[in-house]
């Protein structure tokens, strides 16, 4: 269904408070950052895959959800459970928290295998380093290898190895630990590949004498982030549409530390608020802008990629972040975050491009990418309470057509009724756009109102 909607049109729709003219400006030739096709991804601690059935083949709406946002994602497996875990081949497979030990056995992962053979998925698996041994994480690894065969991407060795009570943090002492481990493994399985260090996003320089000691032979750089903690009286909706104003040094950190030793970086833990995240905040729709947001500044600044944590976490329940929530009953539902996933999957394509935005007063962010067939995607995120955003694009030369889906909910608030392009995602976990809107445009530029807490993915073509 196509709708030609005038800006006035919108306008006269829209009972909130509109800005003036919010200039957009386009730089096509001048490249950021290139997206990986693996870019989007999501994480589990290691205590979904000793769920039988979870990830199997078989869960088709599963893979029917992760096909609609990828066709060759990676999904990270770990989380601190992979330091809480045991592989027992033939054993029974049990998921605890943290207080116990998960167990897996070649089952669960064989079903695993399946699993991203369906969806054309690869994964990062974590190793136990904080409790396990070396000699356990050898047999491990080829228990991996066997059940995943090419859908495995790297072994990480640890996770958050920085916070670590072992090594105290004596990032010597880990690195010595990290070498017997990963011997131990290359003796098992020669061709083995790895990723690190793991850190939180507090470990950075971690993260930077990893690079130092094995830029030769690791696959990519890894940390996490989060927006803040569950358990903060800060941890608001408004917390999460406030842009974070140590985000972008922090990338810009990686970005420096990977071009220095021609290393890549992902990160590979990452959700709104760490602890599970926090009920009517972490599931709204807030969560939506905020993940679109975040994924595109991991973009712009280089970054490989992206897991958003989902599912059930270290403390034993379903994190109220997930974009991919499993009901009391093991149905799956894409929540408010999904979409915001879903819209990155439709926007975030080809190369990120320079994108400038005029002086406002709204909270509004604006990116740009162009895809391989040429189109230019400039995704417009109004993360304003109050205010909608009157946007007037400029146009490079030879684009000519405007065209634009919306992400939109009745409110940051809400937590159901979410929408990309008009459509929800169906009960089979497929997703297709229903309404597309044309604008006309005028002296080279096109103008979109987009309402507070909103965001507009406008295509820009030549035909």
């Amino acid at each position: 269904m196509f709708l030609a909607l005038s800006a006035g049109a919108i306008q006269a729709a829209e009972p909130a408070k509109i800005s003036a003219d919010i200039q957009v400006q386009l730089d096509p030739g001048t490249v950021l950052a290139a997206i990986p096709d693996d870019f989007i991804g999501f994480g589990y601690e290691t205590s979904a895959v000793a769920r039988e059935g979870f990830f199997s083949e078989k869960n088709a709406r599963m893979v029917q959800l992760y096909r609609a946002l990828s066709p060759g994602g990676l999904v990270r497996i770990g989380g601190i459970i992979g330091d809480h875990t045991r592989f027992e081949p033939t054993g029974k497979p049990e998921p605890h928290d943290m207080k116990d030990t998960t167990v897996i056995n070649q089952a669960v992962i064989t079903d695993l295998g399946t699993f991203l053979r369906a969806t054309g998925w690869k994964a990062m698996w974590t190793l136990n380093l904080g409790l396990g041994s070396k000699e356990a994480a050898a047999q491990e690894a080829l228990a991996i290898q066997k059940a995943l065969g090419d859908r495995l991407q790297s072994f990480e060795i640890g996770n958050e190895v920085n916070a670590l009570k072992r090594f105290n943090k004596d990032y010597p002492a880990y690195h010595a630990a990290f070498l017997d481990y990963k011997a131990a493994i290359r003796a098992a399985l020669p061709n083995s590949i790895f990723s690190g260090p793991d850190s939180t996003s507090a470990g950075l320089d971690w993260v930077e004498k990893f690079a130092a000691d094995e830029a030769q032979d690791t696959q990519l750089l890894i940390t996490h982030y989060y927006r803040g903690a569950a358990n903060s009286p800060k941890a608001t909706i408004e917390l999460l549409l406030t842009p974070d104003s140590n985000l972008d040094s922090k990338l810009a950190k990686l970005q420096e530390i990977c071009r220095s030793k021609s290393l890549a970086y992902r990160i590979n833990e990452v959700n709104s608020l760490v602890g599970g995240g926090k009920k009517d905040v972490s599931d709204t729709f807030a969560s939506a802008l905020w993940c679109l947001d975040f994924m595109f500044r991991a973009a712009s600044h280089g970054s490989a990629g992206v897991n958003l944590e989902t599912d059930v976490n270290q403390h034993g329940f379903i994190s109220h972040y997930s974009p991919i929530f499993r009901e009391e009953d093991g149905s799956l539902t894409a929540r408010p975050e999904y979409y915001g996933m879903l819209a990155f999957a439709t926007a975030g394509k080809g190369k990120v491009v320079k994108t400038t935005v005029g002086n406002t007063s709204v909270n509004l962010s604006a990116y740009a990418t162009k895809a391989p067939d040429g189109s230019l995607w400039v995704t417009l995120l109004n993360r304003d309470m109050a205010q909608a955003g009157n946007i007037k694009i400029g146009l490079p030369p030879g684009y000519t057509k405007a065209e634009a889906y919306r992400l939109a909910a009745p409110s940051a608030q809400s937590k159901t009724d979410v929408t990309l392009a008009d459509a929800q995602v169906a009960s089979d976990g497929t997703w297709s756009p229903k309404t597309t809107e044309e604008f006309s445009v005028a002296g080279k530029a096109v103008s979109i109102t987009v309402p507070a807490t909103s965001a507009a993915l406008v295509r820009l073509s030549s035909k």
